[in-house]
């Protein structure tokens, strides 16, 4: 600013002209604050059909949240254009005009394109929704016809000149600058919309506020504040204290299930249900050698188990396999069923039923947050604080409070009433802990002690592999130990016979044979195949050679208690898996193409389908790209596009499914 005199002693600031560069910074960064309103204003389609359940909160936060992920998707464009803008040459204002012109035009077109997508799948563009409406084959899903084509083009082209003309003001009325200054304005207005709206929603999934927290699905590439980990560390926050939060009814975005399963009242056999989950249970690990226990329990006619052979989680990593099981749903369902706080069909069903509920676990139910998911209804049932320093002494544990539980059922008089336990057994998990066996008791050697992580970074040798799997595999000997010890309960209370028994893993685990240790990291059959043996009154003995999916085990148990399964698909996209396609002693061939059952396996932000061909692995969310990778089942990348082509048909029901349960 520049000093003039007015008057003897008084001195005066007016405006200094701008130079030519700053002139064309000032512009661009007016023009990105019009684009923040103009993509805030499109962020209205996503509100359609959206009911903020009468809370005050839900409504400051949905429309709160319109400005704020506006800016955030505003940012790169912005940055860019700003910087450009500033050391554009000013002779060439020009191509100036139109970078900036198609770079928000850009924008605004893909804002645009989400929410029609919104609208038809109710989640956002990702690679799996690209395929879906890109691919001829997959007309079926959604079809694009001409004249859509051509009406946005024609929104291209009328935003692209709206951009060039409001250019051209800004930059004639850019020559004196106004206070605040442009960029100032910007985040005067914005930031505290986004303090108070993330404030929102921190109180809101802290305090288990689900009108609030479902809301955040709607907007797209939003970033979720959350600070449950903060709260309990540093201030002693007891998440399960918090209450329960009702959504008033129906789900916001979640609508799940369509309808409910219909039960016979009378005629039908209510047995028990023991449900037991080995963590990290790959499929080889079941046999005679590292699960004797169990593998006798399996051969013995008079328990009618039968083993299923070919059997995949719906997930890599613990909360997606068991979410999976637990719902009958792909893992892309979690976020949805998570923020509504919905609980699963099969534990509804079952407190229907009169059912006993029982969840044990030796990892905690708070991370993955299973509290507010699958055992929302039943928080007070759930004991995963159970005695030991490691994995595997609470897994002794937990065989004990199996049995102390049976005999309170028999003191409390209500073992003439059917129980569900659910029992997750954490020991073959990493680090893949054991206590010392019993003597005589088989032992895997040599086997690693404590596992250096920074060694096996790069890799492992021959010699380190091989004891480092034999400690995975003694754990796995513990496991079967504890699951014995909960079966011999069960005879000895007199309740085997009446009880459905499942035992089965959540994921698997990797050695190293595709390329990487542990799970997480991709969909291969080390990482997704894993064991299952179903046994009890009603199960046809015998060995299942047809592919199964975790999310056909809550169909099963609910249609051997009298569900009707003509409303199956209703509320899970499972089988039966005594009532499945084909004929027994089919497997899947990848030899007949049009009989192979696709499986999808979830992972946090990817889902991976099992085809034929290999694996496909599609992001579902946007920070991933959109781009589908085909790899083969030994995690080899495909380069042509022959399993995408191929495989069209298949990405597209998965489409379907993943949205069938979305309003």
């Amino acid at each position: 600013m520049e000093a003039t005199a007015s008057g003897p002693g008084v001195a005066t600031d007016t405006p200094s002209a701008a130079t030519p560069r700053q002139v064309q910074r000032r512009a661009a960064t007016r023009l990105w604050l019009w684009n923040v309103l103009a993509a805030a204003l499109l962020h209205l389609a996503y509100t359609d059909n959206v009911t903020t359940s009468g809370s005050a909160r839900a409504v400051a936060f949905l429309y709160l949240g319109l400005v704020s992920n506006a800016f955030v998707l505003s940012l790169a464009p912005g940055l860019v254009g700003t910087l450009l803008a500033a050391a554009w040459p000013t002779g060439r204002r020009r191509s100036l005009g139109w970078t900036l012109a198609v770079l928000w035009t850009l924008l605004l077109l893909v804002i645009r394109l989400d929410t029609e997508i919104w609208g038809i799948f109710r989640y956002h563009i990702n690679g799996m929704v690209l395929a879906t409406i890109t691919n001829p084959a997959a007309a079926d899903a959604v079809h694009i016809g001409l004249a859509d084509k051509l009406w946005t083009l024609f929104e291209v082209l009328v935003v692209l000149a709206l951009e060039l003309l409001l250019l051209k003001r800004l930059l004639r009325t850019a020559t004196h600058g106004f206070r605040p200054s442009s960029g100032r304005l910007l985040l005067l207005l914005v930031l505290p919309i986004m303090l108070v709206e993330k404030g929102i929603y921190a109180h809101a999934d802290l305090y288990r506020d689900r009108r609030v927290t479902s809301l955040a699905r709607v907007l797209p590439l939003y970033q979720r504040l959350t600070v449950k980990r903060m709260f309990v560390k540093h201030f002693g926050f007891q998440l399960e204290d918090r209450p329960q939060v009702s959504l008033g009814g129906e789900g916001i975005l979640l609508d799940y299930p369509l309808t409910r399963p219909t039960f016979p009242e009378a005629g039908v056999a209510r047995p028990n249900i023991l449900l037991v989950v080995i963590d990290s249970l790959r499929a080889d690990a079941f046999g005679p050698e590292a699960m004797p226990h169990v593998s006798a329990f399996a051969a013995d006619p008079a328990n009618h188990v039968r083993v299923f052979e070919d059997h995949y989680s719906g997930g890599n990593a613990t909360r997606f396999g068991l979410f999976s099981m637990l719902y009958g749903l792909h893992g892309s369902y979690w976020i949805p069923v998570y923020t509504e706080g919905t609980s699963p069909v099969l534990v509804d069903s079952l407190l229907d039923l009169d059912y006993e509920l029982q969840v044990l676990s030796t990892a905690s139910m708070n991370y993955p947050e299973f509290r507010s998911t699958a055992w929302v209804r039943i928080e007070d049932r759930v004991q995963d604080d159970l005695e030991g320093e490691t994995p595997g002494e609470r897994d002794a544990s937990l065989a004990i409070a199996f049995d102390e539980h049976l005999t309170q059922l028999e003191t409390d008089g209500l073992d003439d009433k059917p129980f569900f336990t659910f029992a997750l057994l954490d020991a073959p998990h990493q680090t893949y802990s054991f206590p010392e066996p019993p003597p005589g008791a088989p032992l895997f050697e040599p086997y690693l002690g404590d596992i250096d992580y920074k060694a096996l970074a790069g890799g492992a040798t021959d010699e380190e592999l091989v004891a480092l799997k034999n400690r995975y595999l003694n754990a796995v000997l513990h496991a079967d130990r504890m699951t014995a010890k909960m079966l011999d309960s069960l005879r000895a209370h007199g309740e085997l016979e009446d009880t459905l028994v499942v035992i089965t893993g959540d994921h698997g685990e990797e050695f190293w044979e595709n390329g990487f240790w542990g799970h997480t990291s991709n969909f291969t059959p080390e990482q997704a195949k894993v064991p299952l043996l179903f046994a009890g009154p009603g199960v046809p003995a015998g060995r299942e050679t047809r592919p199964t999916s975790h999310v056909d085990l809550a169909p099963t148990l609910l249609e051997l208690l009298g569900a009707d399964p003509a409303i199956r698909a209703d509320w899970t996209v499972g089988l039966n898996l005594f009532d499945l396609p084909g004929r027994p002693g089919d497997r899947n061939e990848v030899s007949d193409p049009d009989s192979y059952r696709r499986r999808t396996v979830s992972g946090w932000d990817l889902l991976g389908i099992d085809t034929p061909g290999g694996i496909l692995e599609i992001p579902t969310e946007t920070h991933r790209g959109f781009g589908i990778a085909a790899w083969t089942r030994d995690w080899q990348p495909i380069l042509d596009d022959s399993l995408l082509e191929a495989e069209a048909a298949a990405i597209s029901a998965t489409a379907l499914e993943c949205r069938r349960f979305l309003r």
